[in-house]
């Protein structure tokens, strides 16, 4: 009989180890694929997923006449791996110089081993691809876009700019940021250990959407014509300050909205703050001054407080709790109208206007007329004024208010509610956006005129306008007046409130007003902040709404009513052709289109020195007036060049202005140019020939 030996029981407790290893091994396999799967996967896929954001193009800005205005261009965004950057100091050598940032910073940031790290946005495309051929690994370029101003600085307080990241900060930029900037997309890809990309055909990319575009009630040919009166303002009377602000009457669309000192969107961190923070069209309270009698006096005749022949006692002084409250003009007026209180602008007269009305009417209009409330318009920093609270004021503030003293309006306020009187009484929402485009240039909204309430009767508004036309004809405004046309408006002279009082030798010089008064088609307001020389409203404001207002109702043709007084009609010397034409000068070099209008007996302004004139104002061919300045509309000089008119020069001009292009000249004959080939306007690549007949003059 066999005998069966037992297992040893040192293998039994081996193999019962064994097994309560598998056993224990199996639960943690189960434990890691079931309990903690998910979560590992999803840890997994973050080491070795990367996703980058894709920045949509930002819409572009044009003016009502679809001029562009703003604009993106592209450019790089820089990024580093510093983990995979064995040799920092080597890397930043190379690309710190490029970069513009300190070698020494450059080091530090790519020696903190951290994962990624953004180094420099709006780096240029150049710039960009010099350091992708570099192929530095722990480097990498994001495609991104960085926004362009073609016009300068032109209108920078209304426009606004961006950030690093595109993200509005001021202006209609801010305003319309989220139809500006679009919705971003995202691009995700898988990488190996060393940080490369693997398998770059399984990127899974989420498309952008790009931005929609802005078409403002903004004309830029107008917005130039503000530019140049602010630059004169500076250059006669060096203010503090100084600000245009130009409406449609009709509509409440700004037209153009200039302040100085300004800035460059494109650089605007070099500028202090004070600067771009606050565009002082929404954002600057003062005390009005006189204009202010415009609505007052739309309380006094709405009211049947006053009537305009009715008279008052002005011995040039008046005393209300105490307060002495003198005229401008030191003197005995006498027993004079209300109309021509207004004409004169006399604080005495108003003052006892503003007892007659009363603190409950006088409030009602000053409500009425927006004061005390934001305008809504689509800027940031719609300030509300300030006004004190009718329950509070006293017979003295009532006084001062009619002069436009304890009573503070920001300018856009102000020309809202002077655009009420100038059609007709309606108090309309100021805008400065005029359309929405998509991506491609199709409207997809409209911003239609939005009126507000009817503040006064359509005749209350037309018995004021004639009583600010006498201003303009007889009174404070009387160089305001526009040869032509009829104008209706008011000066102003405010004081400066401070700590203690007035501060002595500080004034705010204004002039409000609209053209042509019968039938308005703008409305300027002209403000100049603490003018040295002169500080009367009439002094300082006027002649620049005069010049302004001018030169915008010829930009649209708009129909002389009337020659200026003085003159015969039809024997108008200020309207006589003069013997030239103005030539064509769209086309040139800036410096060759100053010489050659110059060289027919006219002065040109434009905005800078450099670039190609791209449209003149007035057109080729008008017979100008004495005194007309032919305003040059410039863009830089591109591959695509727009052939100009060559006629009446000579073969060494014509030449120079053709090389200064990047052209060519094919010269027959000799004398001055009489034909060309291609024809004047025609598109012309650099490098081509432009075949040039000479004849000699007559």
């Amino acid at each position: 009989m066999l005998r069966v030996n037992p297992v040893p029981k040192r293998l039994c407790l081996l193999t019962l180890l064994a097994v309560f290893l598998f056993l224990l091994l199996i639960l943690r396999l189960f434990w890691v694929q079931i309990v903690w799967g998910g979560e590992l996967r999803r840890e997994a896929e973050q080491i070795q997923t990367r996703s980058v954001t894709l920045q949509p193009q930002r819409g572009n800005i044009y003016d009502r006449n679809h001029q562009l205005l703003v604009t993106s261009v592209p450019c790089y965004t820089v990024y580093a791996n510093p983990v995979l950057i064995k040799d920092p100091a080597t890397v930043a050598g190379k690309i710190a110089p490029l970069l513009k940032i300190k070698t020494s910073d450059l080091i530090k940031e790519l020696g903190d081993k951290k994962n990624f790290c953004w180094l420099k946005y709006h780096v240029d495309y150049n710039t960009g691809e010099e350091i992708r051929r570099m192929h530095l690994t722990g480097i990498g370029l994001v495609d991104s876009s960085r926004r362009a101003y073609p016009q300068g600085d032109l209108a920078a307080s209304l426009l606004g700019f961006t950030g690093n990241d595109n993200q509005g900060l001021e202006g209609v930029e801010k305003s319309y940021n989220r139809e500006l900037a679009g919705t971003p997309g995202e691009m995700t890809f898988q990488i190996d250990a060393t940080g490369q990309e693997l398998l770059p055909d399984s990127r899974i990319i989420t498309p952008v959407r790009p931005g929609e575009q802005l078409v403002l009630s903004l004309d830029e040919t107008i917005q130039f014509y503000v530019e140049r009166e602010l630059q004169k303002i500076v250059s006669a009377y060096q203010p503090k300050q100084a600000l245009i602000l130009v409406m449609n009457p009709d509509t409440g669309g700004v037209l153009a909205m200039g302040s100085t000192p300004g800035f460059d969107p494109a650089r605007w961190q070099a500028y202090p703050s004070s600067v771009w923070a606050e565009n002082p069209a929404t954002f600057f309270t003062y005390e009005p001054g006189s204009v202010f009698k415009l609505f007052v006096t739309a309380a006094a005749l709405g009211g049947g407080a006053v009537q305009p022949g009715d008279y008052f006692n002005d011995p040039g002084y008046i005393k209300i709790q105490g307060r002495t409250i003198r005229d401008a003009e030191r003197k005995d007026f006498g027993p004079v109208t209300f109309a021509k209180g207004l004409a004169d602008s006399l604080n005495v007269v108003f003052s006892q206007v503003a007892q007659q009305v009363g603190a409950q009417n006088l409030y009602k209009y000053i409500h009425a007329f927006g004061f005390g409330a934001p305008t809504g318009i689509d800027l940031p920093g719609d300030e509300p004024g300030v006004i004190i609270p009718e329950k509070n004021v006293t017979p003295l503030n009532l006084a001062e208010m009619s002069f436009g003293q304890s009573i503070s309006v920001t300018p856009v306020q102000l020309l809202t509610a002077a655009c009420a009187i100038a059609n007709g009484g309606k108090l309309l929402k100021p805008h400065v956006v005029r359309a929405i485009e998509d991506a491609s240039g199709k409207i997809i909204h409209t911003i239609q005129p939005q009126v507000e309430r009817q503040v006064i009767s359509p005749e209350l508004a037309r018995e004021i306008t004639g009583l600010m036309e006498k201003v303009v004809q007889k009174g404070t405004g009387q160089n305001a007046a526009v040869n032509g046309y009829s104008v209706a408006g008011k000066t102003g002279t405010a004081q400066i409130p401070g700590p203690g009082g007035y501060l002595p030798g500080k004034f705010i010089s204004s002039f409000i007003g609209f053209a042509p008064a019968d039938n308005p088609r703008v409305a300027v307001l002209v403000m100049v902040d603490e003018p040295h020389k002169q500080y009367y409203g009439g002094t300082v404001a006027a002649p620049v709404f005069s010049d302004l207002a001018g030169k915008i109702l010829r930009y649209w043709n708009v129909p002389v009513e009337q020659p200026p007084p003085g003159n015969a009609a039809g024997n108008n010397t200020s309207y006589a052709a003069s013997a030239t034409t103005i030539p064509d000068v769209v086309g040139f070099p800036v410096p060759d289109a100053r010489w050659w209008l110059g060289e027919h007996g006219l002065q040109c302004w434009a905005p800078g020195s450099t670039g190609v004139v791209a449209a003149q104002q007035p057109g080729s061919g008008c017979r100008p007036k004495p005194g007309t300045v032919v305003d040059l509309k410039i863009a830089p000089a591109s591959r695509r060049l727009k052939l100009p008119d060559l006629t009446g020069l000579t073969i060494k001009k014509a030449g120079s202005i053709l090389a200064g292009l990047g052209l060519k000249i094919k010269a027959t004959g000799s004398g001055i140019a009489v034909k060309q080939s291609p024809a004047p306007g025609a598109a012309a690549s650099r490098g081509s020939t432009v075949s040039v007949d000479f004849k000699a003059p007559a």
